[in-house]
């Protein structure tokens, strides 16, 4: 007689309930019992406590994956304990304009577009696991519009195959570990897209470089006709079944959060020129589409105005360069409303000298956890690249200056003194002391399709 893995539901439920001894007790049983119903062929080893906690392990950490963060006043929460949020902004996840495909792939080449290969978004997840990050940002993988290689090429008109490096993304990040939250719009005229497409989808066409930019700038958010183009795009995106997981976008507690926008203002870079209304329309209806889902206010720093709207759970803001002052500010005022702040973007290489040492500045942020008010969850770094996989001998560059290739042989001492200080502070989030050793990761190469499957 083979045996059947029947008792499997049991070690499940043994999970749920913290495994308690007489349960353990009863699954000991269980298989004893069912052992003496198999021939000598087929019979299991001794369920001895230790096997069975290996077996129960992978259950436990399914669980975990396919568990909702939420907010508890200032703390956000995984399964009734802190989560912390700090990683990585990988902003090209969804589509990229830093490399040029092999000749018949998809290339965009007035805006150098091109979608990442899995083995790339493979590589970033297994990258960030070693570096004990919870949580990746990625623009691409909300703000997608305007160019032939987008999910919403132009108004109204989808392109489906647009999704599939956004569906493996979220698959990988869920075999990971990891998180996600991803802005729905950007405040600048980039290649992936923003708020500039939504107004020239309705002839509203002025330049993104001007200063101040056109009053007309402020369509975006006013116009009626514009606001429903936009929630119509967020409501396409949002209810995308991904078919790696079954689930939707909506429904997968892997994207953890949705953000209003990048570093959204108005006429003048800073002004904080957001409309409440629009805010709490736009953060509205995404909890609408999905209930679990939390909300990160998109302004380009913590807007005064939007403190008290109820469905914005997550305030934040970006440091060029890391300035303590303007950190213990941010999570002040945050502080005064009971709600969570997130680090949204810093720079991270220590090469600005007026900014506030990267490890004073962790400080900060590591003093507030284990308190009964955290206020700040995390901080994510600008920004991450990796292999140009398949091809494992070459890094990808951006131009910004901030580009951080983890375990690259060309980095300065100075760069990896940085990323030793972000691997430390990841995983101090965590209450883990690491040394400044960087462990290696292996590029996959050719094989990142069959990898975390």
């Amino acid at each position: 007689m083979k045996p059947s893995l029947g008792y499997l539901p049991l070690l499940a439920a043994a999970v749920n309930a913290q495994i308690p001894p007489a349960l353990l007790s009863q699954i000991e049983t269980l298989i004893s019992d069912f052992n003496s119903s198999l021939s000598d062929d087929y019979k299991l080893n001794p369920a001895t406590s230790q096997i069975l906690d290996s077996l129960v392990e992978p259950v436990t950490v399914q669980i975990e994956r396919n568990s909702y963060i939420y907010r508890e006043g200032s703390e956000l929460r995984l399964d009734g304990q802190q989560w912390t949020a700090s990683g990585a902004n990988v902003y090209w996840l969804g589509l990229d304009e830093n490399v040029i495909p092999p000749a018949g792939q998809p290339f965009y080449a007035p805006f150098n577009a091109s979608y990442p290969t899995q083995g790339r978004i493979t590589e970033i997840m297994n990258t960030l696991q070693t570096m004990g990050a919870h949580l990746i940002r990625s623009q691409t993988l909300g703000v997608s519009v305007g160019n032939p290689l987008s999910v919403m090429p132009a108004l109204g008109v989808y392109n489906e195959q647009a999704f599939d490096t956004i569906d493996w993304t979220v698959f990988q990040a869920r075999q990971h570990g990891l998180r996600i939250m991803a802005p729905l719009i950007d405040n600048y005229d980039y290649y992936h897209g923003g708020k500039f497409d939504f107004l020239r989808f309705r002839g509203i066409n002025i330049s993104s470089t001007a200063s101040p930019i056109s009053p007309l700038v402020m369509e975006f958010y006013n116009n009626a006709t514009i606001v429903q183009d936009f929630k119509n795009y967020i409501q396409h995106l949002i209810t995308h079944l991904n078919p790696y997981t079954g689930l939707t976008y909506a429904e997968d507690p892997t994207i953890f959060a949705y953000e209003t926008g990048n570093e959204l203002g108005g006429p003048i870079f800073g002004d904080e020129d957001v409309p409440v209304a629009w805010t709490s329309e736009i953060s509205t209806f995404v909890k609408q589409l999905a209930p679990r889902k939390l909300v990160i206010d998109g302004t380009y720093g913590v807007n005064k105005t939007h403190l008290n709207i109820p469905t914005i759970d997550i305030f934040s803001d970006h440091y060029y360069p890391p300035n303590n002052t303007k950190l213990e500010e941010d999570i002040a005022l945050v502080q005064s409303v009971n709600k969570v702040y997130l680090v949204g973007e810093y720079d991270w290489t220590g090469n600005n000298p007026q900014a506030s040492s990267l490890q004073s500045f962790y400080s900060i942020i590591e003093s507030r956890q284990n308190t009964s008010q955290p206020v700040v969850a995390g901080d994510l770094f600008w920004s991450l690249f990796m292999h140009d996989v398949p091809n494992c001998n070459i890094y990808v560059n951006h131009s910004d200056g901030y580009a951080l290739q983890y375990g690259n042989p060309a980095n300065t001492v100075q760069n990896n003194t940085q990323i030793s200080l972000i691997r430390e502070h990841f995983f101090r989030m965590q209450n883990v002391t690491v040394g400044s050793y960087l462990p290696a990761v292996a590029c996959p190469g050719n094989t990142a399709e069959y990898t975390y499957l």
